[in-house]
């Protein structure tokens, strides 16, 4: 499996939020009051692509389902080494 990166990350996000391309990676220090589409399903669009990403390892660290921007999501998974 190839190293999952933080830009992979983002544009996952991107993918999730169906935001566009670069939104993120432009501005990586964004919070979930920065898109209408950062709501409680844009969130769930989230863990879910997470989830996917990392066949099931998400789902597991609690912390994540609160995790409202991407420095803090970025954040929980260098310290459960994801990335």
């Amino acid at each position: 499996m190839k190293k999952i990166t933080e830009i992979d990350i983002y544009t996952l996000i991107e993918k999730a939020l169906e935001i566009k391309v670069n939104t993120i990676v432009d501005n990586p220090e964004v919070t979930h009051e920065s898109f209408e589409a950062w709501d409680s399903l844009g969130q769930i669009s989230i863990l879910v692509a997470l989830d996917k990403l990392f066949d099931g390892k998400i789902a597991a660290i609690s912390e994540m389902a609160s995790a409202d921007s991407v420095p803090k999501i970025i954040e929980i998974l260098k310290k459960h080494l994801l990335i």
